[in-house]
């Protein structure tokens, strides 16, 4: 019986790791670095079967986490960061919910993301 060993691999430096489908197929997940600050961002993006963002999350140069459910450059999109949580819809804001120290505030915006209705504090 021939006993099959595996290599380990202690280390690997990348910039961009992208992952396909077998059989060099289309491409499902990439993950990145980039950024000139003194903490580069760090980027995971989920793509789906056409290729575009499905889920993407991020820790950007100030270190600040953040996840995108959706395409975030169009569609609807609801993004998830240590103090908010929105959802846009078409390129805008649509609904808010925020919180700080002072307390929190719950928007709701129109389709142009002016603010039509505020609960809560600023």
């Amino acid at each position: 019986m021939c006993a099959l060993r595996k290599k380990r691999i202690h280390e690997l430096t990348v910039e961009r790791l992208v992952l396909r489908e077998p059989n060099d197929g289309r491409v499902r997940a990439v993950l990145e670095t980039g950024g000139d600050g003194a903490v580069p961002s760090v980027r995971l993006s989920l793509l789906d079967a056409r290729g575009e963002p499905a889920l993407v999350m991020q820790v950007g140069d100030d270190g600040a986490p953040v996840v995108h459910v959706g395409h975030s450059d169009h569609g609807t999109t609801v993004t998830i960061s240590p103090s908010a949580v929105d959802l846009w819809a078409g390129g805008s804001v649509v609904a808010s919910v925020r919180s700080s120290e002072e307390g929190g505030v719950v928007e709701v915006a129109d389709r142009d993301g002016r603010v039509v209705e505020s609960l809560g504090s600023r």
